[in-house]
């Protein structure tokens, strides 16, 4: 029995062996996403506008993170640039937040889309319940200059 068990042992560690290598298994500690140009695992924040900060989530708390996508909440904010950018006030609204579409950069598993949707349908500065945008976007665009 003990022979039979260890060689029962080893097809099985072989076979899973062989399924990660060909499939690619991935773990919650294999994905990652983008703040702006940062590469991070379960961000804190994200930010749209990487060039002034002009709309980001912040204070984001992940409920689950993995190969299939990120589900949290936060607070997106948003300038007001009244009477400009740099006197204007910010609006706050609590949002739930999803990132999906996972893309391989750079040799590592990004989550690269962002989906963030207002509480109870309240409205942003914007006058949307929604907004979305692409985290790599600007990361790439950088790394190409």
């Amino acid at each position: 029995m003990g022979k039979r068990a260890l060689i029962v042992g080893l097809i099985t560690l072989a076979l899973t062996a062989t399924s990660v290598f060909i499939f690619g298994k991935s773990y919650a500690r294999d994905i990652y996403t983008y703040d702006c140009e940062t590469v991070e695992q379960r961000p804190s924040q994200i930010t749209q506008f990487c060039a002034d900060g002009g709309a980001s989530v912040y204070d984001i708390t992940w409920e689950s993170w993995g190969y299939n996508g990120a589900t949290g909440r936060g607070i997106y904010t948003e300038k007001l640039c009244e009477p400009n950018c740099a006197e204007g006030e910010s609006a706050e609204v609590p949002v739930d937040v999803y990132l999906s579409s996972v893309e391989v950069i750079d040799g590592r598993k990004i989550l690269r889309n962002l989906s963030v949707n207002t509480r109870d349908g309240e409205l942003m500065a914007n006058g949307d319940t929604y907004v979305n945008w692409d985290v790599a976007e600007f990361a790439i665009a950088m790394s190409k200059n």
